[in-house]
């Protein structure tokens, strides 16, 4: 069985299809798999196994009764939505989101909810409700956040997919942390029934272990066509290593990014190191995000107070601070880099960048869901790499590339809007061109986990 659950997605459907594996098979092999690593990850706030064994499908739709996981954020009929939080416990659904729906009608099984920090406030993936998430490269490192427990599920074989939701950085960074692929997808592309998204930053989309395999489960959570990449084609590249000095890179980082750009130049595709304009970008962002948590959780904090947990509270405090004039240069500024991006893309078909420019940092002790100093400080210098594709509405692919200080990185691409499927491409001719993108993700490691 532990073949059967390392194979990618694309073969074990194929193999469904055969009929050389069934589906009750894969989730005997799954449930198996959970028992087994789910005491020491926590990826998972619910496993819903007998539901999925009474819906469980046949060999009809794309996913032909592949199990897959959902993160906490989205109603599946019967399985507890917390959100993470611990007021939203004993809280059932009646009716699936049509995301949901659009799962399991393609024939996906899906078999847990996975953890995030609560209403994904935080740096790392901790709840009071699936308790702390560990990263199966090194258990004592940070799995990132919030889509933590959905990149720990799919790294330690647990699922061959995972839906997660991005923001500001919440599927890509957890990808990269735990050697996996992650997709930000165009906004609009993959739709929910929590639209509700006042600032239009968060999108929702998939993580999997290959680019073909994530290109495969765009494909079934988008609720629209997907234009196909033309085959072959060389493209113009720009690289920025640290987005013209806008963001922290450590050299071990940095080395394995630029090792990658190497192996885009010898598939043949043009590569010159370039930047857009992002001046201010970054504090741009932080000012809508702040705005954004006031306008979804004021009203729940001011119902709940302290039985939600401080950080989700810091959140809306420091929004309710922000004046009305600073919201306003912060949504011109946004304005202004789409404009910028536009023309970006002109000149360009891709921007590659590290992922995130510092590795995965040491977890403190107690649930806090951000790191120690100063590991705080390097991650929050980082995080303009990943703040800028929400501000520019752009999709963006995590795709492993390397490892640094013996733990994954990942490469970050990003394109024009509607090019989703051409930066799969892109990332799957890395995984051709590089090592065995499975390496990263074997399960959880069995050497006792390092702190440094």
């Amino acid at each position: 069985m532990d073949e059967l659950l390392a194979a990618g997605a694309v073969r074990t459907i194929a193999a469904l299809r055969s009929g050389a594996v069934s589906p009750a098979e894969l989730l005997d092999a799954v449930e198996a798999r959970i028992a087994e690593t789910e005491p020491r990850l926590h990826a998972m706030t619910a496993v819903c196994l007998d539901r999925a064994r009474r819906r469980r499908a046949g060999h009809d739709g794309p996913l032909a009764g592949l199990p897959v996981t959902v993160k906490d954020v989205v109603d599946v009929e019967g399985v507890p939505t917390t959100f993470g939080s611990e007021p939203y416990r004993g809280h059932v659904p009646r009716r699936s989101d049509r995301l949901v729906t659009r799962i399991e009608a393609a024939g996906g099984v899906i078999v847990g909810k996975t953890n995030l920090p609560e209403f994904s406030a935080g740096a790392d993936t901790v709840s009071p409700v699936g308790g702390r998430t560990r990263n199966p490269a090194d258990p004592s490192v940070s799995c990132g956040a919030s889509s933590g427990g959905a990149a720990v599920c799919v790294a330690a074989h647990q699922a061959w997919l995972a839906h997660g939701a991005d923001t500001a950085g919440s599927i890509r960074i957890p990808a990269a942390f735990c050697g996996v692929v992650g997709v930000r997808p165009t906004p609009g592309l993959v739709t929910t029934d929590r639209d509700d998204d006042p600032s239009g930053l968060e999108v929702h989309g998939p993580l999997a272990r290959t680019a073909a395999d994530a290109a495969l489960f765009l494909r079934v959570l988008a609720s629209q066509d997907l234009p196909s990449p033309e085959p072959g084609a060389r493209l113009r590249i720009a690289f920025s290593p640290d987005l013209g000095a806008a963001a922290r890179v450590e050299d071990e980082v940095a080395a394995a990014c630029a090792g990658a750009v190497a192996d885009l130049l010898r598939l043949g595709h043009q590569v010159e190191e370039a930047a857009p304009p992002v001046r201010g970008v970054h504090e741009a962002c932080l000012i809508l995000l702040g705005r954004r948590a006031v306008a979804l959780h004021a009203e729940r904090v001011e119902r709940h107070g302290t039985a939600l947990g401080p950080a989700l509270r810091a959140e809306v405090s420091a929004g309710l601070a922000i004046p009305a004039d600073r919201v306003a240069s912060a949504l011109r500024r946004r304005a202004e880099l789409r404009a910028a991006m536009q023309t970006f893309f002109g000149r360009f078909d891709v921007l590659v960048t590290p992922v995130f420019g510092v590795g995965p940092w040491p977890v403190p002790d107690g649930v806090s869901p951000y790191p120690d100093e100063p590991y705080l400080s390097r991650g929050a210098a980082a995080w303009p790499l990943t703040t800028l594709a929400p501000m520019a509405g752009c999709p963006a692919v995590a795709v492993p590339c390397g490892i640094a200080g013996g733990l994954p990185v990942g490469l970050q691409l990003l394109g024009a809007p509607h090019s989703d499927l051409r930066l799969l491409r892109l990332a799957a001719d890395l995984e051709t061109a590089g090592p065995d993108p499975a390496a990263a993700t074997a399960g959880p490691a069995t050497r006792e986990g390092r702190r440094s």
